[in-house]
C-alpha cells in the first residue's frame, strides 16, 4: 500500500507541475507590486537557467519569493521574519552542497529546482503519513486510502508543489502525531523530539502542537498499570520538550542579535540594499532604533513584523473589499466550522451518557481523536476571525489531518460509486476546481486563496 500511495502522491504532483507548465506559458503573468527575490546583477543566465524559469518559474509566486529570498539571503529585511526557518535554510544548505558539486546553474535557477524538489519528495512522503495515522487510529483501510487521495488533491495543492513551507510542515507534524501514537512504553523520544523540534521552526502554527506530545505523554501515564520507569519516562519527555523549545528559542536569539545589537553589522551585497532603498525595508544590522520589537520584555518579533506589515490581528480583514476572499476561504470554514462542532456535539453527549468518577480512563481511551479535533476547531477559529482569511484554506489543508478524515467520511467505497449529486461529489467539484483554477492562477502571479 505504500507503494500505491507513494504513487498517487507522485502523479498528483506532476499533474501540478504539468497544469503549472501549460498555464504559465498560455496566459500572460500577472504584475503586482509586491516583493521581489532580488537578484544579483552579476548573475548571467544559461540557456539552462532559461529552461527552469520556463518550466519552474510559475512556483516561485507571493510568499515563495520571501522564502527563496531567505534562502539565498537570510534575514537580511525585517518584513522576512514573518516566515520561520526551517524549509528556507534547508534549500540553502541542500543548494550550496549542489552548487558545490560544479553545477552550471545560476544561484536563482538552484534554489528553486531544490526548493520544488524538496516538496515533491516531503510531499510524498507526508501522504503516507497521513495514510499510516489513519490505518493507525481507525483501522480501516477504505477511510485510510480515501484520506490520502483527498490529500493529493486537496483545495491548496498548489501551495503544496510551490516554493512553499507547507509541505514541510505537513510531514513534521504528520510525523509528531504518528511518534506521539506509538504503543504504552514504546515512545521514541530522540524522534518525537526531533519531530517537535521541526514543527515549532517551521511555521509559527506550529506552536500549538506541542499539545500532542503534552496529551498523548499525560494520556499513557493515566492509562498505564504502575510501572518502574515512570519517572524516567517522565525526564526523558520533559528534556525531549525543553530541547525542541530550545531550538525555537536559539532561532529567536539569532533574530534578536542580528535586528536589536548595535554591534551586529551584516555585510550586505548592493543589490540587497538598493532594494531595501527602493521598497523602504528595514535592513538587518541597524540596531534596535527602527524595530520597537527589540524594547519588547519577550522580544518576539513575529506578532510585530505580522501587524506592522500585514495588518494582522483580530478582525482586522473584517472589510468590504476582502469580500472575494471571504468567499474563497468559505467552503474550507463551513466544512470545517460543521464537522468540528458536529464532533463535539456528539462526542460531548457521549461522555455526559457515561460520566462517572470511576470511568474516566474509558472515556480517555475511547476519545482518542479528541485531541486531534480540538486542535482543527482551535485552528479554526484562528483562521475565522484573526489571520488573513485567504490563507486559511492552505493553512488547515497542511495543519490538520482532520479535515482529511472528515471529507473521508463521505466518499464512496470506489470512485465508480461517486455521484456529483450527492456530499460526495460536491467535495470532488470543489478539490478539483479549486486545485485547477488555483495552480492556473497562482502560476500566474494571480492572488488566490
Amino acid at each position: 500500500m505504500t507503494e500505491k500511495v507513494t504513487k498517487l502522491a507522485l502523479a498528483s504532483r506532476l499533474i501540478v507541475l504539468l497544469v503549472q507548465l501549460v498555464a504559465n506559458g498560455a496566459l500572460p503573468e500577472h504584475r503586482p507590486d509586491v516583493f521581489r527575490m532580488p537578484v544579483s546583477p552579476d548573475q548571467n543566465a544559461s540557456w539552462i537557467d532559461k529552461i527552469i524559469k520556463r518550466c519552474l518559474g510559475g512556483l516561485r509566486h507571493w510568499d515563495g519569493e520571501y522564502y527563496l529570498h531567505i534562502a539565498d539571503n537570510l534575514y537580511s529585511y525585517e518584513n522576512t521574519l514573518a516566515f520561520y526557518p526551517l524549509y528556507p535554510v534547508v534549500v540553502r544548505h541542500v543548494a550550496q552542497a549542489v552548487e558545490a558539486m560544479g553545477i552550471s546553474l545560476s544561484q536563482e535557477s538552484i534554489l528553486l529546482v531544490v526548493a520544488v524538489a524538496l516538496n515533491l519528495w516531503l510531499f510524498c512522503e507526508s501522504a503516507n503519513l497521513l495514510f499510516q495515522l489513519t490505518q493507525v487510529l481507525f483501522n480501516d483501510l477504505n477511510k485510510s486510502w480515501n484520506a490520502a487521495l483527498i490529500f493529493c488533491f486537496n483545495p491548496a495543492t498548489i501551495f503544496f508543489t510551490a516554493a512553499y513551507s507547507e509541505t514541510f510542515f505537513a510531514f513534521s507534524s504528520l510525523h509528531l502525531m504518528l511518534e506521539c501514537l506509538k504503543p504504552t512504553g514504546s515512545f521514541r523520544f530522540l524522534r518525537l523530539g526531533t519531530a517537535l523540534g521541526a514543527c515549532l521552526v517551521c511555521r509559527s502554527n506550529g506552536l500549538i502542537t506541542l499539545g500532542y506530545p503534552l496529551y498523548f505523554f499525560g494520556r499513557h501515564l493515566l492509562l498505564k498499570n504502575k510501572e518502574p520507569n515512570t519517572c524516567m519516562q517522565l525526564t526523558q519527555m520533559t528534556l525531549t520538550i525543553l530541547g525542541a523549545i530550545g531550538i525555537l528559542h536559539t532561532y529567536y536569539f539569532y533574530i534578536y542579535r542580528l535586528y536589536c545589537l548595535p554591534s551586529i553589522r551584516p555585510n550586505h551585497p548592493q543589490h540587497i540594499v538598493d532594494y531595501a532603498v527602493e521598497r523602504k525595508y528595514l535592513l538587518s544590522g541597524q540596531g534596535s532604533e527602527g524595530s520597537p520589537w527589540c524594547q519588547y520584555t519577550l522580544p518576539f518579533p513575529y506578532t510585530y513584523v505580522q501587524s506592522h506589515y500585514w495588518d494582522v490581528g483580530f478582525l482586522r480583514y473584517y472589510k468590504w473589499k476582502q469580500l472575494p476572499n471571504f468567499l474563497l476561504a468559505l467552503p474550507m470554514l463551513s466544512f470545517m466550522h460543521w464537522h468540528c462542532y458536529d464532533y463535539m456535539h456528539h462526542t460531548a453527549k457521549a461522555v455526559w451518557v457515561k460520566l462517572k468518577p470511576s470511568g474516566y480512563k474509558e472515556l480517555i481511551r475511547d476519545h482518542t481523536i479528541f485531541p486531534f479535533v480540538l486542535h482543527a476547531a482551535f485552528l479554526t477559529l484562528v483562521c475565522t476571525f484573526y489571520v488573513h482569511i485567504q490563507v486559511s484554506t492552505r493553512l488547515l489543508a497542511s495543519a490538520t489531518p482532520v479535515f482529511y478524515w472528515f471529507a473521508a467520511d463521505h466518499m464512496p467505497k470506489t470512485l465508480a460509486q461517486l455521484r456529483l449529486r450527492s456530499k460526495a461529489g460536491a467535495l470532488f467539484v470543489w478539490c478539483t476546481t479549486y486545485s485547477l483554477v488555483g495552480t492556473v492562477l497562482f502560476s500566474n502571479n494571480y492572488p488566490w486563496t
